[in-house]
């Protein structure tokens, strides 16, 4: 599953923490990626979110 619009090449990871992020108007953000869920995210983002400890390679 995906929630990026972008033309970057993904990496299949699998969460070990919750980020939310996207815009808001009522403090609540756009999307949510949950504890043990597995996403296709961008390369730089999955580097971020490994290196953050969020998430594992899938």
């Amino acid at each position: 599953m995906s929630f990026f619009n972008t033309d970057e090449p993904t990496a299949t990871v699998r969460m070990t923490g919750y980020m939310s992020y996207g815009p808001n108007t009522d403090g609540v953000a756009s999307h949510v990626l949950q504890n043990g869920e597995t996403y296709d995210v961008p390369k730089s983002e999955a580097e971020w979110l490994i290196s953050s400890e969020l998430a594992e390679l899938a």
